[in-house]
């Protein structure tokens, strides 16, 4: 959801805001506060099988790597105003 969130922060408040977003990210990667899963084969394979599994909603593919991440991860929430998550059994932050 880093990438989401990192365009849509460039789209609708301009590069800086999401320059800084980026900034924040990695420096709480760095003090071991977030753990950021990149994409992989394997983590594309299983979020191609969410989006063909919950065809009836209009996940984007990006919603579908977080929704293995989180269930892999055992997330109760996950940080999104895609409502799409709630679906997916997720509470939705903030």
């Amino acid at each position: 959801m880093v990438a989401e969130t990192a365009t849509r922060l460039r789209y609708d408040a301009g590069l800086r805001h999401a320059l800084v977003f980026r900034d924040l990210v990695e420096e709480a990667e760095q003090r071991g506060r977030l753990v950021v899963r990149r994409a992989d084969a394997e983590l594309e394979a299983k979020a191609w099988d969410i989006m063909g599994r919950f065809a009836d909603l209009t996940l984007s593919f990006a919603d579908c790597a977080g929704t293995v991440t989180a269930r892999e991860g055992s997330a109760a929430a996950v940080f999104g105003l895609d409502r799409d998550f709630l679906a997916l059994g997720f509470a939705l932050e903030p």
